[in-house]
């Protein structure tokens, strides 16, 4: 397992929690953790984040442990909060700005009532329909943004969303969206805004749910 120095992923995945009550793993298998997301403008936003220290998650989404990671945790999700959006913002090196300040790979799942659809569409990105499989064939070495959606009858197999290759980097498109939708675009610089009471309740909550359910 690739582990590297000053990665907040990497020191909790390794049991350095920066932050206690709030980085301690909700879920994990061999491969992946669950945590909640600092930062978070939206109570119940987690993430799924690999073990091994890599960009993005391209080579991973047919992963098996994946799949039962993110099947485990999205009907704790979807029973405490509703429908959910998923999303990644797909670096292809350490410092990218794609990458959200973040150089170890991560998928953001986040409680979400309306649709960012009409939002894709209106930005001057050019998305298409992909699965999440056949993203690392497309991409090739460039970086990508990833969207898709949840609903109380999906489960995390191959799910198809809307994909857009990017030619220049890109950070946080969509949290700033997000941010926009929910009115509270003022609050979605993470480092400024940790909300971390926010994030513990999340952690708290999942926490307290995987167990009595």
């Amino acid at each position: 397992m690739k582990s590297y120095t000053n990665c907040r992923f990497c020191d909790i995945i390794n049991g350095r929690y920066r932050y206690i009550g709030i980085d301690e793993p909700i879920a994990e298998n061999e491969d992946f953790v669950v945590i909640a997301s600092i930062g978070t403008i939206v109570a119940g936003w987690t993430l799924v984040v690999p073990k091994d220290h890599q960009c993005s998650m391209k080579l991973l989404y047919q992963k098996t442990t994946l799949k039962n990671i993110a099947n485990q945790v999205i009907p704790n999700l979807i029973n405490a909060y509703g429908p959910l959006i998923a999303f990644e913002h797909g670096a292809n090196k350490n410092g990218s700005p794609t990458g959200c300040g973040i150089d170890h790979a991560h998928l953001h799942f986040v409680p979400l009532k309306k649709s960012l659809i009409p939002e894709l569409n209106a930005s001057s990105f050019n998305w298409i329909k992909s699965s999440s499989s056949k993203i690392s064939s497309r991409v090739s070495g460039k970086e990508y943004l990833f969207y898709t959606e949840l609903s109380n009858e999906t489960k995390w197999l191959d799910p198809v969303g809307y994909l857009h290759i990017l030619e220049h980097p890109v950070s946080q498109f969509f949290r700033l969206l997000i941010g926009k939708q929910i009115g509270k675009a003022e609050l979605t610089d993470y480092r400024a805004f940790p909300h971390l009471e926010i994030a513990k309740q999340t952690r708290n909550t999942l926490s307290e749910f995987a167990a009595y359910h």
